[in-house]
């Protein structure tokens, strides 16, 4: 009998300590978990520049910044910087990828190279939403755990 109501009050207090969050994780592990985005941009100008915001775990400005593609039957691939404004979070990704010209699914991958988490790496997936403005709309996945 001891031995169950011990076992209940240490399962009670592990439950009591994940609520609360004091967990035996080391804290840099949750520094390290991912950080998710969404994003919404156009170039209605059709000047290569695309503007929106991004959400999610940060919010904030968008500008995407075309730097240079080359097409493959339906297949563009892309190179993009990705300057992100958000206060102390504020950073610049360059991302390169495919654009399928058919479908306007785009994945893009790279690594943020001026700000914060620099050196961590990015992963892009979006869907043009709107041809007239060239609007695109997706999600940016940032893994801190391999920032410089």
């Amino acid at each position: 009998m001891k031995t169950r109501t011990l076992s209940t009050i240490l399962f009670s207090l592990f439950l009591l300590a994940f609520a609360f969050g004091v967990t035996s994780r080391p804290a840099q592990a949750a520094d390290a978990a991912p950080v998710y985005l969404t994003f919404a941009k156009s170039d209605p100008d059709g000047n290569y520049v695309w503007n929106g915001t991004v959400g999610g775990d940060l919010n904030g400005d968008l500008e995407t910044v075309l730097l240079g593609f080359s097409a493959s039957s339906k297949i563009l691939n892309v190179e993009f910087d990705w300057i992100v404004s958000a206060g102390e979070n504020s950073f610049t990704a360059r991302m390169s990828g495919i654009l399928d010209t058919e479908t306007g699914k785009v994945v893009m991958n790279g690594t943020i190279i001026d700000g914060w988490l620099k050196g961590a790496q990015v992963h892009e997936e979006g869907q043009l939403v709107d041809l007239d403005s060239s609007g695109f709309a997706g999600t940016i996945r940032i893994m801190p755990a391999s920032a410089d």
